[in-house]
């Protein structure tokens, strides 16, 4: 058996925990280190898993065979410029920098270094929707015509999260624009957005939205309809339907147990998940197994190139949002940077 890849975490917040666990109970992985600005943060994740905590996130990075960042979003592009400097492989939750020029730098430093730079885009390893691509490689559904796509959470995030999150179409909006591009092969030529807030109004002091249908048109012609919910009275819903010239696919949002229960004239059975995490979990572990593969030569993992067509579908609809009206896409800023 070949030795296990040392991973330091950075961040050891809810998403920096979920990777610790994911990285103990891998055989092919192992923590190398956990840095934290809150050190107690990163004692209590390093006592859990006998890890050792970093002296310096430099220590953290130059130590490690690979990084796992998951902190908070200002920090992203800081961070990845020190995996590149130290060329150190890592994986960045989205976005990778706080605003598109920035990231443009980032990803263009990482080509230019050779560096392994993957984006933490893990609606990918769903289960569900990697059906869902296998289905459409293979031609199953023919030529894709319209993509329909539903994300609504069940809680509402706090206003001191929104602020510094980028906003509904940055934050939500970056998983489910990969997915449409991963999807179809190919990217959207043009995006309308329609925004409110109808959740809650202080939304509207963030320069931010709550709710938004949202179409997108494919560069071979194809629709794609979205609509995001920051908050729902019933759970975490998610759904993708693809239909196309052969036929159709849908991603339907799992219930939390497959058991119903008939009597007289009902029929009763569990919801669907009642947070996000609850949904997504499993993806977490197989994308840690495709980061591993990925280094080996092995699979595919996304860049930060795709990161950055999300990054670029999501300013264009924040532009269409400000506009009330359809804007074209363009990816001249990204051509040229290794994928």
């Amino acid at each position: 058996m070949s030795k296990a890849l040392n991973i330091a975490i950075i961040g050891a917040g809810f998403i920096g925990r979920v990777h610790a666990q994911c990285i103990a109970s891998n055989p092919r992985t192992q923590i190398s280190s956990i840095f934290d600005v809150d050190e107690g943060a990163s004692g209590q994740v390093a006592t859990k898993h006998s890890a050792r905590v970093a002296s310096s996130l430099h220590e953290a990075v130059a130590e490690a065979d690979a990084v796992i960042i998951g902190t908070p979003t200002s920090t992203h592009g800081e961070i990845s410029r020190l995996c590149i400097q130290e060329k150190t492989p890592f994986i960045c939750e989205k976005p990778l920098d706080t605003n598109l020029v920035s990231a443009l730098r980032t990803a263009r430093a990482a080509a230019e270094a050779g560096v392994f730079a993957g984006m933490g885009l893990n609606r990918r390893f769903d289960q569900q929707y990697s059906q869902l691509h296998s289905a459409i490689k293979r031609g199953d559904l023919g030529k894709i015509e319209m993509i329909l796509m539903t994300s609504r959470t069940p809680t509402l995030q706090p206003a001191k999260y929104v602020a510094t999150s980028g906003g509904l179409l940055r934050d939500k909006g970056a998983h489910w624009f990969d997915l449409v591009c991963w999807l179809s092969g190919e990217r959207p030529t043009k995006i309308f957005v329609a925004g409110s807030c109808l959740i809650d109004p202080r939304f509207a002091e963030l320069n931010d939205i709550d709710t938004a249908a949202i179409t997108l048109t494919m560069e071979s012609g194809a629709l794609c309809q979205l609509d995001f919910s920051r908050r729902t009275a019933y759970g975490n819903d998610e759904r993708v339907e693809v239909a196309g010239s052969a036929g159709m696919m849908q991603s339907r949002a799992p219930n939390v147990s497959d058991v119903a229960f008939y009597q007289g004239d009902s029929v009763k059975c569990q919801g669907v998940h009642q947070d996000w995490y609850s949904r997504i979990q499993n993806t977490y572990p197989t994308q840690l197994d495709a980061f591993v593969d990925a280094l080996n030569g092995n699979g595919d993992f996304p860049t930060l190139t795709d990161g950055l067509v999300a990054e670029t579908i999501a300013m264009a609809g924040n532009l269409s949002l400000e506009k009330g009206a359809p804007v074209p896409i363009t990816y001249d800023d990204i051509e040229g940077i290794a994928a």
